[in-house]
């Protein structure tokens, strides 16, 4: 029963001669005896592991004695045991109504006492014990609160900052007209997408997709933004750089750095020339882009291409011709758990959606490929479409 210190028992009566035999058998126990008078004022409660209160025949003084005591005690657990000379039901009753766990009605054997006081004692420790790992939860918890709170700015940062990359607005261009829907399936991800002035005439825009979601995936979207090169500029001249080499320098600088884990990246990038109505592009691993013309069915561009971040390789250009109508839709591989009106999932379903809506303005079509493929239900991957129509001159 005894542990590192003796377990502290506070003991009241009217008078100490009338309880010193319980005295004693506390003592036999190894106990830390308080005595208290009952009528004097109320007793330190401070780290109690037992109170034993002599209640006489009928004492009311001691009931009300023992309520206050459990009114200060509050919710410390302390066990109240209460000896009671009357044997009557009224007076057995009456200590359970003022706070007190179990009475003993005297005269008892000392064993029987002792008993009683070591399963309280052992119901006390038990307690103790779990008060302690449950305080050791709650502080665990708020110290875990307090790092997700970190980590929950932090990924907050991130978002900022990786939407900072993305383009603010739209270019304006004499003939075309760009729509865009980014929407990521968590706080941060893997799409990222681009459109921007190359000269009077072309405008560059691509879709890229960092493998994997939050923020590894996110550091390696800013990688994409910073490692593409598409214009050289020497002193008043300059060149614009070919989709393939843009996608090749890229890729040699991923290739390059050797990561441990290797960054895969999918991306295809375009250059349009708005005057011509013409474009050129390149893909790396990338879903191909799909090309809606103003009359016939809409189909895929298919080239060639791997992904980026894996070995040194070149990359193919198409060119493509279009014309006042035609609309095309660059995308990433969150469209490949789409369906659309029965059909297969991903590039089928797409291509039908795009069919259904292709009389719509740029802004709209996009819009609709968007609710129609996925509705409102919750993603599992990142999405990105990014459209171009183009107008008459």
């Amino acid at each position: 029963m005894r542990a590192a210190t003796a377990p502290r028992v506070l003991l009241c009566a009217n008078e100490s001669a009338a309880v010193e035999d319980v005295r004693r058998l506390l003592d036999s126990a190894r106990c830390q005896v308080v005595w208290h008078p009952i009528g004097a004022s109320d007793p330190d409660n401070a780290d109690l592991h037992l109170a034993l209160i002599d209640g006489g025949k009928g004492n009311g003084e001691a009931l009300r004695f023992c309520r206050r005591l459990r009114g200060r005690l509050g919710d410390a657990f302390v066990p109240v045991l209460y000896l009671t000379g009357d044997a009557s039901p009224a007076a057995r009753l009456a200590p359970f109504e003022v706070g007190a766990d179990t009475y003993l009605l005297r005269p008892f054997a000392p064993g029987e006492l002792l008993a009683q006081v070591r399963a309280f004692l052992r119901i006390k420790e038990v307690h103790d014990r779990l008060s302690e790992k449950t305080a050791e939860v709650h502080r665990i918890n708020r110290r875990l609160q307090q790092a997700y709170g970190q980590i929950d700015a932090e990924l907050e940062l991130a978002r900022r900052i990786q939407l900072s990359f993305l383009p603010q607005s739209l270019p304006e261009v004499a003939g075309a007209r760009f729509a865009v829907h980014y929407r990521l399936c968590g706080r941060v991800g893997g799409d990222f997408y681009d459109l921007f002035r190359l000269d009077e005439n072309h405008v560059g825009l691509y879709v890229a997709d960092a493998m994997g979601h939050g923020v590894p995936a996110s550091l390696l979207t800013i990688f994409v933004k910073k490692g593409v090169r598409a214009k050289e500029v020497f002193g008043q001249q300059y060149r614009l750089v070919p989709p393939g080499e843009v996608l090749g320098r890229l890729n040699h600088d991923l290739v390059e750095q050797a990561m441990a884990d290797h960054p895969f990246i999918t991306m295809v990038y375009v250059v349009y020339n708005h005057c011509e109505q013409s474009l050129s592009f390149a893909r790396a691993g990338h879903p191909y882009p799909v090309y809606v013309p103003r009359e016939g069915e809409p189909r895929l561009w298919q080239v060639e291409g791997s992904l980026l971040g894996v070995f040194e390789t070149t990359f193919p250009v198409q060119s493509q011709r279009v014309r006042a109508g035609d609309k095309v839709v660059l995308y990433s591989d969150g469209i490949d758990g789409a369906c659309f009106e029965g059909r297969a999932p991903g590039s089928e379903s797409l291509l039908a959606c795009a069919a259904r809506h292709r009389e719509l303005p740029i802004q709209e079509f996009v819009a609709a490929l968007a609710r129609d493929l996925f509705g409102q239900g919750s993603q599992t991957d990142d999405l990105t479409l990014l459209g171009l129509e183009v107008l008459e001159q």
